[in-house]
């Protein structure tokens, strides 16, 4: 016999930890790609690739100018040109 006073759990269920704006932010966005997904329409990933490989250009960007052969006053318009290249980068992402 079933026991009709036990409340049924939703096997789709998700838990987020309501002091963690974080948590509930990730819990909106699954379940808004869920539906989503669910209507039929395909999920778009290009944007965020783009913003991955700029950011990966970034680093790449900062990782050179901090491990260049030469020291500060000899180096100087390769730090300028980095320091140009950085921000023209990172505003693309956002």
């Amino acid at each position: 016999m079933e026991n009709k006073s036990e409340p049924t759990v939703n096997k789709n269920q998700k838990k987020a930890n309501l002091l963690d704006h974080h948590s509930i932010k990730h819990i909106l966005d699954e379940s808004v790609s869920e539906i989503v997904a669910s209507r039929g329409y395909a999920e778009d990933v290009r944007m965020s690739n783009v913003r991955l490989f700029l950011g990966t250009v970034i680093i790449a960007v900062a990782l050179v100018a901090q491990f260049y052969k030469k020291k500060f006053p000899e180096n100087r318009d390769f730090l300028i040109g980095c320091i140009v290249l950085y921000p023209s980068f990172d505003l693309n992402i956002h």
